[in-house]
């Protein structure tokens, strides 16, 4: 089959990104409004919404570089959606600049007085100072950008060029991208979420967010991919086994999630020494443990049962049911992990959470959309295309 380089087009193409991108404004504009009422509350509640739609485009970029690094071919036809959410790593940049803003209101570290109170902050001093914090920030995103604009570039002028070298050029860069976004997303999330409850240990948190960030971006691809699909894009070429095999990495990531929260949560229960089960009980206070148990059975059972079987999998509209599932759980993860901060007594949410979330969404789906009118939707040069289009399970 030969597949023409078409980007997006149509009403989809011409409306969505206007719409986001007037929800987007007004959402920031909304935000704005709820820091001048809190100001306090609003850092946790734009924090929050940063690292949700963060997950997804380290959950894309992690998708396009084990692609490359196993050498596969049946997720061709998809890549190029993955590499649309990893070119997203430039807005969420610009869109940290505000956190930057309030790190005194976020991590109690950064006051003066209270490190020198206390003797574990003074020990973690060389690492947890403002200075470096903002060192690394800068480094993180220079990877990720520098990560994105290299396997997105590179797969774009080969739809061109028909280069099939540029494939081997990507193939050697997942070798060592593989180790920077590891390392890169490990140290972010200790930094901007774990380091806001400083006393606190954990070896696994850095894999927790990972897995929560791979599902995500995998929901994210399968829901775009079921979009464009409605809107008659891609129909023959995505075809059910694609779906079929997005869902079944869904399906798995969802339960290396519930094995990773299982596991930090087990082992910090049995050594039950006080600095690492103080953040579990902060997270179980009040509704925050409702919040918990609503995260067992929404983040894992329900999911881990309902979509076992391969004939659900392989249901297209079951799967647009699933993915939307999965990212609301997703949500509701990233807010327990966070909120509990500033919401110690327990769930409170409030109109400030949704205009974070709205203003962060909008501009990142109209970037997102924007992009997608500019260049093919498949990588059409691919020299391992054939063998995607080709694709049975």
């Amino acid at each position: 089959m030969k597949v023409s380089g078409t980007p997006l087009t149509g009403p989809l193409a011409e409306k969505l990104p206007k719409i986001a991108a007037i929800v987007g404004v007004l959402g920031m504009i909304a935000s704005f409004v709820y820091y001048t009422q809190d100001h306090h509350r609003f850092f946790y509640s734009y924090l929050t919404a940063f690292v949700f739609f963060l997950s997804i485009v380290l959950g894309g970029m992690f998708f396009v570089i084990i692609q490359h690094l196993t050498r596969a071919g049946w997720s061709v036809v998809v890549r190029r959606l993955s590499e649309h959410l990893m070119k997203n790593a430039g807005l969420m940049a610009i869109l940290f600049i505000p956190i930057l803003f309030g790190l005194h209101e976020l991590y109690h570290w950064t006051h003066a007085s209270e490190v020198l109170k206390d003797h574990l902050l003074q020990v973690k001093a060389p690492y947890l100072n403002i200075p470096f914090f903002v060192a690394r920030v800068v480094v993180f995103f220079a990877v990720w950008v520098w990560l994105g604009r290299k396997f997105f570039n590179m797969s774009v002028a080969q739809d061109s060029s028909a280069d099939h070298s540029l494939t081997l050029k990507m193939q050697k860069a997942s070798t060592y991208g593989i180790l920077l976004f590891g390392l890169s997303l490990t140290f972010s999330m200790v930094d901007w979420v774990m380091s806001i409850t400083p006393h606190w240990y954990s070896t696994m948190f850095g894999v927790y967010f990972f897995a929560g960030s791979a599902m995500a971006g995998l929901a994210t691809i399968s829901l775009l991919a079921l979009i464009l699909r409605r809107a008659g894009f891609l129909q023959d070429i995505i075809r059910v086994d694609h779906y079929h095999d997005l869902a079944k990495l869904l399906y798995g990531f969802i339960v290396f999630w519930t094995y990773i929260a299982f596991s930090q949560y087990f082992l910090i229960w049995y050594a039950n020494i006080p600095e690492d089960t103080a953040w579990y009980h902060m997270h179980f206070m009040g509704s925050w443990n409702t919040v918990a148990v609503f995260l067992i059975l929404g983040h894992f059972a329900l999911p881990f049962i309902g979509f076992m079987s391969k004939h659900m999998r392989r249901n297209l509209k079951v799967q647009a049911i699933v993915t939307v599932w999965m990212l609301f759980m997703h949500f509701v993860d990233v807010y327990w992990v966070i909120m509990p901060n500033i919401d110690t007594s327990g769930f409170h949410a409030s109109w400030g959470d949704i205009a974070c979330f709205l203003g962060i969404g909008g501009l990142f789906v109209a970037v997102l959309f924007a992009r997608m009118r500019t260049v093919s939707l498949v990588p059409t040069q691919d020299p391992r295309l054939p063998e995607s289009l080709a694709h049975h399970t």
